[in-house]
């Protein structure tokens, strides 16, 4: 029972109670909840499908609602887990751009060959937790091979359309058969009933079917039936209800045919409906059926011009309570955008250079990914789970549903029927108004822009502190990036701040304004806002494809053993002793002082610091008028100055630190020294759609309190960045005579492309032993269309 329903209930019968119903109609309470609840996702694009011990885990993580770019969350958590749920290492990250990114290790004494990654953000958290991402990543291990798992039976499930079996009114009976591992069963059978043959079944793709049956009073129905071994199992249907409501959905050419039916004895609530359809958090199609002098009513949703994706349909009774709901695929084919790629030169050789070019050449900005592996040890089923089945289909069920993209890789009819099998079974839902069967939430789930500062002084008075009491804090990141930010104290000695991006453990240094207030006294509490540990139990995922459940595994080959074994020895290449070509002074400045979102990206970088006339202009606004087309910029010197970009406000970090206008103006110009200018594509993952400017000073490089007048605390940021390494053996002399046995030749998890730049040039070196690649390419644009590139070169 989905969250959404249950609080779409308790709202409704709440405004029941208080006789309001009639001022706040059902679409209105259908759209507050959708609003209040957004259902968000996660699909994570990894470097490769499966790792050895010691292995770095390289990943990107795209975040959606419904089939549009999630702007909810702005933290994101990654843990990789035990078989027995125990957290091995666990990762936090700022979401940008709908996005977030980093790298994991896995241990190299680990004796598992399977591990789970688990991951959310604190919208999930407070959603229904069935949806939490969850995914087994398998592990080859040398020491320990993995048992067979035990053969126990299979169990099959009957789910009748709609949620409800009814007396005497027809029904579409899915069912589907799965083993311990939630993995397809084939399966046939017969339907009894006081020893009459009903009707027959089978299973017609991957452990599912469906049949259609008239329920009769005072009726059980049983079913027996064989797995694919022979072996005859048997099975008792649903217990039908003496009345209600029962819902067809069935594709015709205009779009989705409704049947609804109602029972002769109907209570009279049952006869006053309203069927409502909504994808995408909105309202796409709403109906008044009225069934008072009928029994049966139709028609047809038109799906035209909606978004591919899942369409949620409710009915609704004259009480406002769900009677009846089912979930239909629209594919329109609408949800994929084109991009090119060309081959400038492809080497096979040992350490030799291929050089791929991605393209695009539309001016909505977009994301990638893109990885390339050894294709002899990385070739999964090309119709496995990615970004596009991931966001439009398995991301909103539950259960385990074995090759997701062949629902959108082929296009036939007898696809479109099976993917309708699996909204009947894997979607499908009966309600249970009695409990609340996800849980209780906390309200104590944080909701922060990124980072915060939360704290609390205490041990300088117990008569609380004056209104306006302020204090000066100091924060300094492990990349010596710095920033001196004002806070209130409050009456109750409490102060926030909200909007910081930092890796690592940072120094928190804490002063008052005020000389009265004797600083060195102070005793502070201090948090980041980040959600400190998952709190739900442990459910294992089923494993991605059959394979990984039945009989024992390969042998190991000669090149992964090698490659373990490196691994165990050494974290890094060491035969290699790069000689880089001259940087810039700007890639060194920016290199410097920039980390995580604002390291390198599409930007304009002013190095003010090398420029002799910049101490001549009172503000830094002042300095920018006129050097960025399209920047509108007013009061430069006044305390209240005013930027915008497209009629939109611009977004500004201080040394990585999200700050006002106000502290930016009086920022003397002899410390500012870089500026990094982001156009208004880049604003809406800050949400401030007219761009950003992130200020770098001199005192950001380093500078520190250390008078004793100064308290220091130690504060948590996000988990520190590792680059991805790639040799560059035009430029290296090898020292050593270890080969090079590299698993995953190329990762790049931020390629943007937009008006200004559409094309970027993968390049990158061969090992010494891979001769076919595997790439992979994967992305979204800002219009949340999505793309899957696979190929074998």
């Amino acid at each position: 029972m989905s969250r959404f329903l249950i609080r779409l209930l308790l709202g409704a019968v709440m405004m029941f109670c208080a006789h309001v119903c009639v001022a706040q109609s059902i679409d209105n309470v259908v759209n507050q909840q959708l609003q209040r609840n957004p259902h968000e996702k996660i699909y994570i694009h990894y470097d490769k499908n499966s790792y050895v011990t010691g292995d770095t885990v390289w990943f990107k993580a795209y975040l959606f609602t419904g089939s549009e770019r999630s702007r909810a969350g702005k933290n994101f958590y990654m843990e990789l887990l035990d078989e027995n749920g125990k957290v091995l290492s666990r990762l936090t990250a700022p979401i940008f751009e709908s996005t977030a990114s980093g790298n994991m290790v896995l241990p190299t004494d680990t004796t598992v060959h399977a591990i789970y990654c688990r991951a959310y953000t604190e919208v999930m958290l407070k959603d229904d937790r069935d949806f939490i991402y969850m995914k087994q990543l398998p592990v080859l291990n040398i020491a320990k091979q993995p048992q067979v798992n035990s053969i126990s039976a299979p169990v099959i499930h009957f789910l009748p359309e709609g949620g409800d079996w009814v007396n005497g009114l027809p029904c579409l009976m899915a069912f589907k058969v799965t083993d311990a591992n939630g993995m397809p069963v084939k399966a046939n059978g017969i339907i009894k009933s006081a020893g009459n043959t009903i009707t027959d079944f089978a299973t017609t793709h991957d452990g599912m079917g469906a049949f259609t049956m008239l329920a009769q009073p005072n009726q059980a129905y049983t079913a027996t039936w064989k797995d694919a071994g022979g072996t005859e199992h048997t099975a008792a249907l649903p217990a039908a209800k003496p009345n209600g409501i029962s819902l067809h959905i069935a594709d015709v050419a205009a779009g989705k045919k409704f049947l609804i039916f109602r029972s002769k004895d109907a209570a009279e609530a049952d006869k006053q409906l309203t069927l409502i359809a909504h994808n995408n958090g909105k309202i796409a199609y709403m109906v008044k059926i009225d069934l008072s002098g009928a029994e049966m009513s139709s028609g047809i949703i038109p799906v035209k011009d909606m978004p591919s994706g899942i369409l949620n349909i409710t009915v609704f009774n004259k009480n406002l309570i769900p009677v009846a709901e089912r979930i239909t695929f629209v594919n329109n084919h609408n949800y994929s955008f084109n991009v090119d790629t060309g081959f400038i030169s492809i080497s096979k050789q040992s350490r030799g250079l291929t050089e791929l070019k991605l393209a695009n050449k539309d001016s909505i900005r977009s994301n990638y990914s893109v990885s390339v592996t050894d294709a002899d040890i990385d070739n999964p089923s090309p119709d496995q789970d990615n970004i596009i089945s991931h966001l439009l289909l398995t991301g909103d069920l539950r259960g385990k549903i074995v090759d997701p993209y062949y629902y959108f890789n082929n296009t036939t009819p007898d696809a479109a029927k099976n993917l309708d099998l699996v909204m009947l079974t894997h979607g499908w839902r009966k309600y249970n108004w009695s409990a609340d069967t996800t849980g209780k939430l906390t309200d104590t789930i944080p909701t922060h822009r990124f980072l915060s500062i939360s704290g609390k002084v205490s041990g300088i008075t117990a008569n609380g502190f004056k209104p306006g009491t302020y204090a000066t804090i100091f924060v300094e990141a492990p990349d010596k990036s710095s920033v001196m930010l004002p806070l209130q104290v409050s009456e109750n000695a409490a102060f926030f701040r909200d909007g910081l991006i930092f890796y690592g453990d940072a120094k928190l240094y804490f002063k008052f304004q005020d000389k009265n207030l004797a600083s060195n006294k102070v005793k502070l509490t201090v948090d980041n806002g980040l959600v400190k540990s998952y709190t739900y139990p442990f459910v294992k995922p089923a494993p991605d494809t059959a394979a990984a459940t039945e009989g024992p595994p390969l042998a190991l080959s000669k090149r992964v053993q090698d490659y373990m074994l490196q691994l165990k020895n050494t974290r890094q290449l060491n035969e290699v002793q790069i000689k880089g070509a001259a940087v810039s002074q700007q890639k060194k400045v920016d290199k410097e002082y920039t980390s995580g979102v604002f390291k390198d990206g599409i930007s304009t970088n002013l190095l003010v610091g090398n420029d002799p006339r910049a101490t001549n202009y009172g503000s830094l606004f002042q300095y920018l008028q006129g050097k960025i087309p399209g920047l509108r910029i007013s009061n430069p010197l006044g305390n209240e100055p005013s930027v915008s970009w497209r009629n939109d406000g611009v977004a500004f970090f201080l040394n990585n630190f999200a700050v006002p206008a106000e502290d930016i103006r009086n920022t003397p110009m002899m410390e500012v020294d870089y500026v990094k200018v982001y156009d208004p594509s880049m604003g809406g993952a800050f949400g401030a759609f007219g761009g950003v400017i992130s200020v770098y000073t001199k005192r950001g490089k380093g500078f520190v309190y250390n008078d004793k007048n100064n308290k220091m605390l130690p504060l948590a940021g996000y988990t520190l960045v590792k680059d991805f390494y790639s040799p560059d053996y035009a430029t290296a002399v090898t020292v050593t005579g270890k080969p090079d046995l590299r698993t995953t030749l190329f990762w790049e998890p931020n390629i943007i492309l937009d008006n200004e730049k559409h094309e970027y040039l993968i390049k990158f070196y061969n090992n010494d032993v891979t001769r076919k690649f595997r790439v992979v390419i994967e992305g979204m644009n800002f219009d949340g269309k999505l793309v899957h590139l696979e190929k074998a070169l």
